[in-house]
């Protein structure tokens, strides 16, 4: 009782703290944004007119782009010292890339997972070696629903690689994903987008743009999608969207800004094949493992933000935004389980084992965040201050079903339309309450006309309630973190940066917001990165190319005592790695976007052992050591543009273990487009032209192969 009592207390004051600060803090950048006008009224028509806000997110023709849309950020990319790829709508479009999954591909060093049966469902990703799964952004604020995500809304998507605990807060270990929305200019537009295509394929889009006067516009983009899988069995997805924004101010120094987005999707899951002999088996490729009568996805995922932008003048800028947003995720899955079999045994006669649970979540996510960027000189030293602070409250709750009676399948011949008279029991009910406060600060500081430094720090809080109310348990877990940021860059040519980073992140035990009885007590794991690079911007500016090595080291990794049955901060592990990555225009009228990456992987302690085996030494799951990637287009006249593109992987693990393993691949793809006319567009993809299988994404006990050949054909029509 003393221990739920001090947990309602600690509660209740810690709501108390997030409407004292957060109403006052939003309260404040309104109230100073609305005495601007009124400022600048007083001061008569001799003063200086006060320049408007940046516009950022603003794209250069072709594949080249030159500034994130983060506040955060507010140097160019060839100025910042960190590895950064940004994939333009250009891209994506060109290549029918409907998911962000299909936008990442074009990022090496990105490996996908799959979803765990009735758990980390939808978006899930490694980065540099390490999970980004809770390290995805819209807007800069963590979008932390498990859904899989669409494209339809996307002006961009950001790669921020190594540490960024600095801008984001808690985890990203391997870097940030930031997705950047599509907003609502002064220049009028209506693109219609009609595919259609194999499996079948039948896709529409809508994104119509409409001043409503000289400084406010209003953005409308629409989404219907549905896709059966080539052949992969009883596969398929629905999905439809619509995401409004309004703008107010633009071209003014005072900017206020509405988005909203909701998406609803359903369909059948797929859990891909078991592993059979420690790797993927050779069965048809449409086997389906699962349940399909009995398998489902539903989500609905309600976004709203608001935002405010005010420009005091040229050397302070201000951006506020409060986000609200709810995720609702219903599943049922049947994901395969890993099979031991005798080397040699023919595998008509192996027989699959199904998992099957089904889940109820539902993600709340309350986020203000502040912002201001200040350009100053002290001493005859020209400075680039940027500082905010945030605050969040993330409320999950989850209930969770088991069952009984599974039926098992053939190998060879599986039945996913099998009836069943499974026993349905509630195995898990949990809700957790998150609080988090973070304050940070960059400054950039320039010593000379070739040489900067850059230090930085944050501070973050992050107090976590868990209740697990199915077996009447109540955890909790209070983490204060600082995490420092520095940086040397030299600029001898405004064409050319040359930087050594430093940076750090941590991992709090409750950072996906679940906590347990063997995790309560363990410290937030640790990461620090090295990173020495270089950036060119080459051809008149029209090709940037850089490079980079780096090292991630995790320390105080969580791993588990043999004696106690507990998680422990006792492991370690390292990954070094090099990259190096194109885009832009190398000829007028040939773009290209390429990039390769080398990660080399390693356990170095822990005390893990599974079915008998060690984990120290082994390499990390889903880390490829190899990953390349290109996409390239030339345009033959004004009315012709042909291209194609490769995506390579070396082979990877599975499980931490090492005894299951994926093979290397090469998938390629072709495109091409005519224009009869200015305004419409028809373009042909063919994805996977060779049709090569491959595995896609990979998780301990299951794999799900890559699509098969298809042929998609979009219609755009522009006016």
């Amino acid at each position: 009782m003393r221990r739920l009592r001090r947990s309602v207390e600690r509660s209740s004051t810690r709501k108390g703290i997030l409407r004292r600060l957060v109403v006052p803090t939003l309260g404040v950048g309104l109230l100073v944004a609305s005495s601007a006008p009124a400022h600048a009224q007083a001061t008569d028509k001799d003063d200086v007119k006060m320049p408007g806000v940046d516009v950022r997110g603003q794209r250069n023709n072709g594949y080249k782009v030159d500034e994130s849309s983060n506040p955060k950020l507010p140097d160019t990319l060839q100025d910042t010292p960190q590895s950064i790829t940004i994939v333009p709508l250009e891209v994506m479009r060109e290549q029918a890339a409907f998911s962000l999954r299909d936008a990442l591909r074009n990022v090496s060093g990105v490996s996908i997972a799959a979803g765990e049966g009735g758990g980390a469902q939808g978006d899930n990703l490694t980065l540099r070696g390490f999970s980004a799964r809770n390290d995805i952004f819209v807007d800069g604020i963590r979008d932390f629903g498990m859904y899989s995500r669409d494209t339809f809304n996307l002006e961009s998507v950001e790669m921020l690689k190594g540490p960024s605990a600095v801008i984001f807060g808690r985890g990203s270990t391997g870097g940030a994903i930031n997705q950047v929305s599509k907003s609502p200019s002064l220049m009028p537009s209506r693109t219609l987008s009609l595919t259609s295509g194999y499996g079948p394929t039948v896709r529409g889009t809508a994104d119509i743009n409409q001043p409503l006067g000289d400084t406010s516009a209003l953005r409308l983009n629409l989404l219907g999608y549905y896709n059966d899988v080539v052949d992969r069995d009883e596969i398929w997805l629905s999905r439809f969207g619509i995401a409004p924004s309004y703008i107010v101010g633009l071209g003014t120094p005072t900017q206020f800004s509405a988005y909203f987005y909701y998406t609803h999707d359903e369909g059948t899951p797929d859990y891909g094949y078991p592993y059979v002999f420690g790797q993927p088996p050779d069965v048809p490729r449409g086997n389906n493992y699962g349940l399909a009568n009995q398998d489902f996805e539903r989500d609905d995922v309600f976004i709203l933000t608001l935002r405010l932008d005010h420009a005091f003048n040229d050397a302070v800028k201000m951006r506020n935004a409060l986000r609200v947003a709810y995720y609702r995720r219903e599943a049922a899955v049947s994901p395969p389980a890993a099979i031991t079999a005798s080397p040699g045994t023919d595998l008509s006669l192996i027989t699959v084992t199904r998992g099957h649970t089904e889940r109820d979540q539902r993600d709340y996510n309350f986020t203000e965040q502040t912002d201001f960027t200040l350009r100053f000189d002290t001493w005859g030293l020209k400075h680039t201050l940027v500082t905010g602070l945030e605050f969040a409250y993330e409320i999950e709750d989850v209930t969770r079903w088991g069952f009984t009676n599974l039926p098992t399948t053939n190998l060879i011949f599986p039945d996913p339309l099998r009836p069943t008279d499974m026993g349905r029991t509630t195995n898990f009910r949990g809700r957790t309450e998150a609080f988090s406060f973070g304050v940070y600060f960059v400054d950039e500081i320039q010593i000379t006309s070739w040489l900067k430094i850059m230090g930085g720090l944050r501070f973050d809080h992050f107090d976590t309630d868990f209740e697990n109310k199915f077996l009447r348990q109540q955890f909790s877990q209070i983490n204060n973190e600082f995490g420092p940021r520095a940086a040397l860059i030299f600029q001898p040519t405004p064409q050319q940066t040359y930087y050594f980073s430093y940076g750090t992140s941590y991992n709090p035990s409750a950072e996906g917001l679940a906590l347990a009885i063997n995790t309560v007590s363990a410290e937030p794991e640790k990461n620090t990165a090295y990173e020495i690079g270089a950036k060119w911007d080459l051809f008149g500016n029209r090709l940037a190319l850089a490079t980079a090595v780096f090292q991630i080291d995790k320390t105080n990794a969580r791993t588990t005592d043999p004696l106690l049955g507990v998680m422990i901060n006792e492991g370690e592990q390292r990954v070094r790695g090099f990259e190096v990555s194109a885009a832009g225009t190398i000829l007028p009228s040939w773009n290209i976007f390429s990039g390769y990456t080398f990660l080399d992987s390693e356990v170095f302690e822990s005390k893990d052992v599974a079915s008998g085996i060690a984990v120290e030494g082994k390499r990390l799951p889903n880390v490829a050591k190899h990953t390349a990637t290109l996409w390239t287009t030339w345009d033959i006249t004004p009315q012709w543009q042909v291209g194609g593109g490769a995506f390579y992987s070396s082979s990877r693990y599975a499980n931490n273990i090492n005894t299951n393993k994926v093979p290397w691949y090469v998938r390629g793809d072709l495109t091409a487009a005519y224009r009869p006319i200015k305004s419409l567009e028809l373009r042909g993809n063919i994805i996977n032209v060779s049709d090569e299988r491959y595995t896609d994404a990979v998780h301990p006990n299951h794999n799900i192969p890559g699509t098969a050949r298809t042929y998609l054909l979009t219609a755009t029509w522009s006016f």
